[in-house]
C-alpha cells in the first residue's frame, strides 16, 4: 500500500515543478520585454541616466535615438545648460560642423520654443523642420513661422532648390509656378539683361552645374578635391594646366578624337584660383572701365575657372601663327559640332552677350556632363537658358 501511494503521487510533484519553472520563464520573459528598450540603449553604450531621458520621450523620438547609428554623448552637450534635445543637437551640429556647443544648443532650443509656439499649428511636423535647416538658418526659420503661411501653402517654394525664405510673400503675389516665381523673383539676373540687385554664394561648389556669373559666386578660399593635370598639349605660356578630374578625363577623349581627324587641340587655361582670376581681372580692370572689363573676364569668385570646369581651348596654328585666333580654325569649327558628345559645351556663344553678360569666346568651353550638354546643344540654349528651364540643382546663400 505504501508502494502505490509513492507512485501515485511522483507524477504530480513533477507536473508542479514544470510549471513553477515555465512560470519563472515567463515572468523572466515579460520582465526582458518590458525592459527590451533600455536594454537596447544600454546595448548602444547609453548609461543609466540617459537612458531615462531617452525613455521619457515618445515611442517616435525613442526610435530616433535607437535607430541613429551612433550613441549621442550627453555629456558634451550637458556642458552648458540646455533642454535636453540631444538628438538635435547632434542633427544639427553635424550640418554646423563650425558652430560652438554653445552656438548649437542655444539655436535648437529656440527653435523647439518656436515649433511649439507657432510653426507645429502652421502644419510643420519635426522631421520637415529637420529638412529645412539643411538649408535654412533658425533665423529664416523664424521668418518662414511669422509670415503665418500653413507649410502645405508654401510646401512647392521651399522644394525649389534656391527657395529664399524672404522672398516667399513675392513668390505666391507674383501668381507663377513655384519654379518661375523663385527664378524671376530671387534670381532675375540670371538673364543679364536684368540688373544685379544682391550676391549669392554658392554652397555646393562641387556640384557640375554650378552655374557662375556676375551675381553668383564661390568663396575666394574655394579650390576643388579632384583637380589632375590635363593629358593633351599646353599652350607654351600657360601655367593653369589642371581641371577636375571629370572635366579632365572628357577633355583627353575630345582630343585624342579630334586628333584622328588631323584637328590639333592645346589647352591654353585651366582651373585658376580665386587670387590669379583677380590679378587678372585687375590688370583688364586698369586698361578699361569697370563695364567693358567685367564683360571680357569674369569677377574674381564668379569664374568658371575656378571651379576647375571651365577650359579656354587654343590650336596648334594659332601658335605656330597661321591663324591669328581659335575662332578662325578649323579645331573651332570641330568643337562647335562635337563639345557636346564629350560633356561641354561652348559657354559664351556668339550673338548672346546680352543674355549671358559676356563677349563672345569661342576658346571657352564649360564642362556640365553629357546628358546636359546634348540637351543645350540639341535646343540651341546657352547654359543659362538650361537654368531658366530646369532651376538650380544646389542651395544658395544670399550675401
Amino acid at each position: 500500500m505504501q508502494r502505490r501511494y509513492y507512485q501515485s503521487h511522483k507524477p504530480k510533484i513533477r507536473i508542479k515543478r514544470v510549471l513553477i519553472v515555465v512560470c519563472c520563464f515567463c515572468l523572466f520573459v515579460l520582465l526582458v520585454f518590458s525592459q527590451l528598450t533600455r536594454i537596447k540603449l544600454m546595448i548602444k553604450g547609453y548609461d543609466f541616466h540617459s537612458q531615462n531621458i531617452i525613455l521619457s520621450l515618445d515611442d517616435q523620438q525613442i526610435d530616433e535615438y535607437l535607430l541613429y547609428n551612433n550613441k549621442i554623448d550627453f555629456h558634451k552637450w550637458d556642458k552648458v545648460k540646455n533642454q535636453q534635445h540631444y538628438y538635435d543637437y547632434q542633427y544639427y551640429s553635424q550640418l554646423h560642423k563650425n558652430k560652438s556647443i554653445n552656438e548649437i544648443v542655444n539655436e535648437i532650443d529656440q527653435f523647439y520654443q518656436l515649433y511649439d509656439r507657432k510653426l507645429s499649428s502652421l502644419k510643420y511636423d519635426i522631421q520637415i523642420c529637420r529638412k529645412l535647416m539643411r538649408n535654412y538658418s533658425i533665423k529664416e526659420l523664424s521668418i518662414l513661422a511669422n509670415y503665418h503661411y500653413t507649410y502645405p501653402k508654401v510646401k512647392d517654394y521651399l522644394d525649389i532648390k534656391g527657395c529664399m525664405i524672404d522672398d516667399i510673400p513675392q513668390y505666391i503675389h507674383s501668381q507663377k509656378s513655384a519654379l518661375k516665381a523663385v527664378l524671376s523673383v530671387s534670381y532675375p539676373f540670371i538673364d543679364s539683361h536684368n540688373k544685379i540687385h544682391c550676391q549669392y554664394t554658392i554652397n555646393e561648389p562641387e556640384n557640375n552645374l554650378v552655374f557662375i556669373k556676375k551675381g553668383f559666386q564661390v568663396s575666394k578660399d574655394y579650390v576643388p578635391q579632384d583637380l589632375v593635370k590635363v593629358s593633351i598639349p599646353i599652350a607654351p605660356d600657360n601655367t593653369h594646366n589642371m581641371l577636375r578630374k571629370e572635366a579632365a578625363q572628357a577633355l583627353k577623349k575630345m582630343y585624342d578624337d579630334a586628333l584622328q581627324l588631323d584637328y590639333h587641340l592645346v589647352l591654353n587655361s585651366g582651373y585658376r584660383s580665386y587670387h590669379e582670376q583677380k590679378k587678372i581681372y585687375d590688370d583688364y580692370f586698369t586698361i578699361y572701365d569697370e563695364v567693358t572689363a567685367s564683360g571680357l573676364v569674369a569677377l574674381p569668385g564668379s569664374s568658371e575657372h575656378q571651379l576647375g570646369l571651365g577650359a579656354d581651348l587654343t590650336s596648334q596654328s594659332v601658335i605656330d601663327k597661321q591663324r591669328m585666333v581659335f575662332g578662325d580654325t578649323k579645331e573651332y569649327q570641330w568643337v562647335r559640332k562635337n563639345a557636346h558628345l564629350y560633356g561641354f559645351i561652348l559657354r559664351y556663344p556668339q550673338n548672346q552677350s546680352a543674355l549671358t553678360g559676356t563677349a563672345n569666346e569661342p576658346w571657352h568651353i564649360r564642362y556640365v556632363g553629357k546628358d546636359v550638354a546634348q540637351e543645350i546643344y540639341k535646343n540651341q540654349w546657352t547654359f543659362e537658358d538650361y537654368i531658366l528651364h530646369y532651376g538650380f540643382d544646389y542651395h544658395m546663400t544670399k550675401e
